[in-house]
This record gives C-alpha cells, structure tokens and sequence, in this order.
C-alpha cells in the first residue's frame, strides 16, 4: 500500500511541475453594489485589432484567460455592450482583482442564458437545460427526469439507459437515498425550481467509485442575493386508490445570510400486483400475491449559510425523512397438475408488514477562497444516522386435495436495524496557468447494527398461537479512506482533456451470529478516469471517455436476516457479499442537436437477488450472490427537434448486445440484445404560452438481464398545464400509463426449474395538482454538497 501511494503523489508532483509558455490574466467582475457578473464575455485583443481570446464569468464573477506575453487590449462585453476596456501589457501572470462595471440590464442577461441548448456536451457529462424545455413546469423532479436524455425511469427507480441504478444529487450533494425514499423526496421538488440536470455516466475521480451506471447532479436555479421566494403546492392521484400531498418551501437571501428550506407530505395507498409460476416436477406452482401498501411519507430540509468575509463561507445542511409503512397482502398459491390442470394441493396466507423507516442527516462544511482565480479548499464535515423497525407477520393453510389434509402455518420477523455513518471531505480546487487542478481526500466510518427476532413454525397439524421468538445478531463496520487527483486542460480552441485518479483503501468486518462467523476484509484499489474532446467546428464535437468504477453491496443487501413469506419461500441478504468492479468505455459524437453514441462495459463479479430453487422439496431462496459478469455493447441516439416555436421534440434510441456469464452452475446466464425507444413532445398552445401540453410515450423491447429474459412494455403519458397570475399559478392534470402497458415480467431457469414472472406496480393514473409561488421571484440560496457521498445511499432506501 505505501508504494502505491508514493506513486500516486509521484504522479501528482509530475504533473504539478509542469509548465507552459502562456501567462494568464485573472480577476473579479462586479457591478457598483459590488454584485458578481456572470456570463460576461472577456474578450482579448491583439495589436492588429484582432480578437483572440474569448472567455466567459464564472457565477461568483471570476475569470480566467490564457495568451502568449505582448500587449493587448482587454474588453469586456454583455450581449453587444461593451462595459469595460483597458491596454494591458502581459509579461507574466496578471491578477487584475475587482473590476467595477456599470450596471447590467438584466434583460441582457436573460437573453445570454435563453441561447443555451437543449442538451449540451461537455467532457465528463451531457447537461439538459431543464429550463429551454415546458417540462420545466410541469410537475416535479421525478416528471423531470422521466424525459431526461438517457435516463430511464420505471415505477420511480431511475437508472441511466443500458446501466443500473444511479446515484443523484442536487447540486452537487448526494441525495442519501434510494429507491421509494428517493422517488418522494424528489417529488417535493417541484420542477420549475430545476436548471439543469447533468448526467455523468462516468463520474470523475473527485467523485466516490461506488455504482456502475455514474450520477444525476439536478442544479437548482439561481438568481440574485437581497430576494425572498416562497412556494406552496398540492396535489391529487387517483389510482386505484388516492394519493395526495402538500408541498412547501421558502428561500432567503440577504447581505450575508442565505437560508433555504423545504416540507413535504404525502399520505396515500398503492395497489400492487405479483404474479410468480414456478415449474417445479410435481407441478406448477402459482402464487398470486396482492399487496394493499398505505404510506404517511414526511420530507423537511434547511440549508443555511453565512458569509463570514468574500473568501470565507459557512454553512450547515439538515435533512429528515420520516415514513410510516403498513402492508396487508393475501398470497395465494394453488399448485396445478400438469395433466388434468386440476388444483392438487394449495397455500393462503395473510401477511401484515409494519416500517418505520427515519432517517437524520447533518452535514457543517467550511469554503474558504485562496485568490480570485478559482482557487479554494472546502472542508465537509457529516453525520448520517438510519433507524428503521421492521416487523413481518404471516399465518396461512396448507391443503392437499386428495385425499384432503390440512395443516396450518405461522411465522414473525422484527428486525430493528440502526446505520451510523461519520465522514470529513477535503477538496482543494487548484486552477494554474495551464491547467484546472484538483485533489483532496475523503475518510469515513459507517457501522450496521442489526437485532432479530424471528420464529418460523413450520407446517403443523394444529393452528399456531405461541410465537416464541429467536434473537439474532448482525454487525458491520466499513473504514474508507480515499485520496484522488485530477486534471482537466484545454490545450487550444478545439481540444480539451481531462484525466483523474482516485485511490480507495477499504477495510469491512462482518459478523453474523447466526451463522457462527467473523468475515474480514482489507484491499486497496485504484480508479482511473480519463476524457479527451476534440471540437472539429461548432457544430460537431467527438469525446472519448473510460472510467473504472466499484460496486459496493448496501446494507440492506448484505443484512442476513430471513424472511419467511409462506413455508417454501423465504428471502435473505448475504453477510459475506464481494464487491463487484465496473469497466465503461464511450465514443460520443455531437453534431447540432444529435448526439450518436458507442459504449462498452465490463461488470466483474456483480452481485443481485437470485431465487434458487430446490426441485426436490418445492423450495425457493431469494437471496444475494456474486455470480455474474457481463460484457455489454451499445449504440445510443439522442435527436432533440426545435425547429418551430410551438413544438419541441426530444427523441431517444437505445441498442445493446449483453453476453453475460454465470458462476453458479445451476443458474445460466443468457446473452442476447436489449433496446428502447423514447420520444417526449412539448407543445405551447397559445401565443401567451399559458396553455401547454406534453405528450411522452416510451418502449423497451424485449431483452436480457442476467440470468433473466425480460418482456416488453411501454407507457404512455399526455398532461395539460394552465398558468395564471402572470404564470405563478399552475394548474397540471396528467394521465400516466394510459393503456396499462407498464408491466414488468420476466423469466428464468435456476437449478432445472423455470420460473417466470408478472408484476404491476399500479402505474395507470390521472393526477390534478396546483402550484403557487410568491415573493421575489429572483431567489438565491445555495445548495451544497456533503462528504459521505455513497455510504448514505447504500441503505437500501
């Protein structure tokens, strides 16, 4: 490990050490209230009036700009205005400090910012300006994301298209979240509040290793300090049982304080359906298995900052997310004869399950500006606290027909499981004058402990009415230490590079008691990432991209708890789960609004839930292994259409070949093609842009997974927005699924038995909602980003 690292800083001093002819000019562009500029053009000029160079401000006003020594003309420019010019002689590098300028119409501004494209390529990620679409205003971050370019969202899971779930941030702060947790608390953001969101199917080396598919970063707006804003919000569903929320959120902005904060309720009822068959010798077992799930979901966040001095800001973040979770279902499995299609023999239970999940997180952090040319160290400082108490309950009748014998069968499980996690994060950001440099590091401490009780009676001859639980134990503890690199360099108008390292040295102890074993493990690994561009004119832009990425097990994967869902099926993590290891590799070309795209993937050693079947005593485990590895190729298309005012079209195509290989030898992995197509369609109504309408539809084609082959489905969605009070008043009414496509089913062959699949998440519905904002419409408050980036969303919610 020590010469590891000498070689890692080795390389950072090599590269630190290194120099280039140009000298740099740097400085701070404001306005009389001493207000940074943004997005305003530096423009330098040589002795033959020609210009040369062309930068734009950064948010905070700061600007850098590169040339050879001689004399120069510098301008500064907004929109055709030319707001401030000097004759400067450039013989070594330049700070220029503050340059007051006269006063902006902001109209400019927003003419500048309106310009941008509906997606944008740059070299570690693609950005949609969520504010260039309607969908901008037409519900909330979920409804967002379901028309991202290359994101896939189905039944509230996001994933990046031809990948697996992804991890996603606001602002550049994970979300410690996933899943069904995830899915609500992005509904309390309502989408007229988003900017951009950037996919980064390879994150750079800043960012943690973890997860094979990259990140969502979701950028709020901003806008100006002294302002206040204020939204409240509403909304109905009706499924086959209703849904409905409140919403609200406030932001304030001025001289030195920025506070920003946010509430959201939802209470409501989901209806799901699942259907299992599994061919087992002696017959077809199927169960039908109805879920009744009534939530009460509780969303609160506050961000405040304090700007000490210009160069030192402090801040705090707390977020709270509390759930209360109650789940009836009535599984019932009749098994059939393959001859006569008679019921020979049959299983009905009744099943409550009871969650309430809570979940703390306080992140301090500390920005302290070195100079005006970028240069800063942000120290984060988190705290992450997990507490669920999950309690299973399930009693049932087995009968045989002939001759006709009953038995009965009853089962708990409770499960209180508390997940602490304690990290620091420093980031140095380190602009030179020939490249943008950063490096930092990150430590972290997260500990599961887990308490179970659980009994499980077996089928008996008399009604079960004593449950005498059985106490178990599950502990495990995770150190990480990281440091990482990076690099990222334009060597001229058309060529741009970036290049990064990130070192993670991890050691984990895994203690179950019910298997009697202490697992242990300490390894160091290390993550490059890599992206070169290559601009050929303005129009078309080629990028090369390769990352190398780990997969860490959650917690709730790796808990060895065991459920007992009827006598012959039970569900269990895996305490001694591996990490997996990723490979990505991507050719994109950008030519005007269509982005072309060659991928390749490496996944080794990958973990997920497998059902191994025993056709011997009609048994199935849902448990975790590491069994597959996976090479997958693709091709994607993204064609955004914007040729007339009154419609815009944003249209998607996803090819991949998947040829998986499978460790166990009872499970067979299959190899085959997946694709999807996708097209959303915005439509302004009326010459006020008051009435919108969106019209979304998407298909996945039959495909591989794995072990599984996966049936086709599709969705269909049409909303119409109505804006009032000078458009602060929204009215939205949104059909989603409206044929009832969105059904997941698949099947596959585990130990010679062959299983297949139906489930339906109650998708098909039509929801009303009402949004009001108020205030000062040009808000400011910032988001910021945390240090314990991964371990908060391996909780398994």
């Amino acid at each position: 490990m020590k010469q590891k690292l000498t070689i890692l800083f080795m390389l950072i001093s090599a590269v630190l050490s290194a120099q280039t002819g140009d000298s740099k000019i740097t400085g701070t562009v404001t306005n009389p209230a001493h207000i940074p500029v943004e997005y305003a053009e530096i423009i330098l000029i040589n002795k033959d009036s020609l210009a040369i160079k062309s930068e734009l401000t950064d948010q905070n006003g700061i600007f850098t700009i590169a040339a050879a020594q001689g004399w120069y003309k510098l301008q500064i420019r907004r929109g055709s205005k030319i707001i401030f010019t000097n004759i400067i002689e450039l013989n070594q590098d330049i700070n220029l400090g503050n340059l007051e300028v006269e006063e902006i119409n902001e109209l400019q501004a927003v003419n500048i910012i309106s310009k941008k494209k509906l997606v944008e390529r740059k070299v570690d990620r693609l950005v949609f300006n969520v504010e260039n679409s309607i969908n901008a205003s037409t519900g909330d971050a979920i409804d967002v994301l379901t028309v991202t370019p290359g994101i896939r969202v189905v039944n509230d899971k996001i994933a990046i298209i031809g990948k697996s779930n992804v991890a996603v941030m606001i602002d550049d702060k994970i979300v410690q979240l996933t899943d069904e947790a995830l899915a609500n608390y992005l509904k309390s953001i309502p989408s007229d509040a988003i900017k951009s969101i950037e996919v980064i199917a390879m994150p750079p080396s800043k960012y943690e290793a973890t997860g094979n598919s990259g990140l969502l970063n979701i950028k709020l707006k901003k806008a100006k300090k002294d302002s206040w804003n204020a939204l409240i919000g509403s909304s109905y569903t009706q499924r086959k049982y209703g849904d409905g929320s409140v919403m609200g959120s406030f932001t304030y902005n001025k001289n030195k304080v920025s506070i920003s904060s946010g509430l959201n309720y939802r209470e409501g009822t989901r209806y799901i359906e699942q259907d299992d068959y599994a061919s087992f010798p002696d017959g077809l077992w199927y169960t039908r298995s109805p879920f009744k799930k009534k939530g009460e979901i509780f969303n609160g966040n506050l961000n405040i900052e304090y700007k000490v001095s210009s160069k030192w800001v402090i801040g705090s973040q707390f977020l709270i997310n509390s759930n209360t979770i109650n789940v009836t279902d009535s599984p019932y499995t009749p098994v059939y004869d393959y001859a006569t299609n008679n019921v020979i023999s049959s299983l009905k239970s009744d099943g409550k399950v009871s969650q309430n999940p809570d979940i703390i997180s306080l992140n301090l952090y500390n920005e302290f500006k070195i100079d005006t040319t970028g240069k800063k160290i942000t120290l984060n400082l988190d705290y992450f606290n997990y507490n669920i108490i999950d309690s299973k309950s399930y009693n049932g009748i087995s009968i045989v027909e002939n001759p006709f014998s009953q038995q009965y069968y009853a089962g708990i499980n409770n499960n209180s499981q508390d997940i602490r996690n304690l990290s620091g994060k420093l980031d140095v950001d380190f602009p030179v004058k020939w490249a943008v440099l950063s490096f930092g590091g990150k430590i972290s401490n997260s500990k599961a402990n887990n308490d179970i009780f659980s009994f499980n009676s077996g089928l008996v001859n008399d009604p079960v009415t004593n449950l005498p639980v059985v106490k178990q134990q599950f502990e495990y503890t995770e150190n990480v230490q990281a440091l990482y690199f990076s690099g990222n360099k334009k060597f001229n108008e058309r060529w741009e590079g970036q290049f990064g390292l990130r070192m993670e040295a991890t050691q984990t102890t895994t203690f179950a008691a019910s298997l009697d074993q202490t697992n242990k493990n300490n390894y160091v690994k290390f993550f490059p990432t890599a992206y070169v561009t290559f601009a050929a004119n303005d129009n078309s832009t080629f990028s090369l991209s390769y990352s190398k990425r780990i997969v860490r097990p959650s917690f709730y994967e790796l808990n060895p708890n065991l459920y007992f869902v009827n006598p012959f099926q039970t569900i269990e993590g895996n305490p001694f789960l591996q990490p997996a290891f990723v490979d990505n590799m991507e050719l994109t070309y950008t030519y005007k609004n269509l982005e072309s795209k060659v991928y390749f993937s490496y996944e080794d050693n990958l973990f997920s839930q497998i059902p191994i079947a025993d056709p011997d005593t009609n048994f199935i485990r849902f448990t975790n292994e590491n069994y597959i590895n996976t090479r997958k190729w693709g091709i994607s298309e993204n064609y955004v259409y914007d040729k007339l005012k009154w419609w815009m079209s944003n249209n998607a195509l996803d090819l991949n070949y998947a040829n998986s290989t499978s460790d166990l030898p009872f499970a067979p992995a299959r190899k085959g093609f997946n694709s999807r197509i996708s097209t959303s369609n915005d439509f302004i109504l009326n010459k006020d842009k008051t009435w919108l309408l969106n019209l979304n539809y998407w298909y996945s084609f039959p495909g591989i997974d794995g072990i599984y082959k996966n049936g086709a489905m599709s969705s269909t969605s049409l909303s119409i927005q109505y804006l009032l009070l000078n458009k602060n008043l929204k009215f939205l009414l949104r059909g989603s699924d409206l044929f009832k496509t969105q059904k997941v089913t698949g099947n596959s062959t585990v130990n010679g038995v062959y299983q297949n699949f139906k489930y339906y998440y109650d998708t098909q519905s039509i929801m009303l909602s009402v949004n009001y904002k108020f205030g000062n419409n040009d808000i400011k408050a910032r988001q910021r980003k945390t240090g314990n980036e991964e371990e908060k969303g391996r909780t398994g919610n």
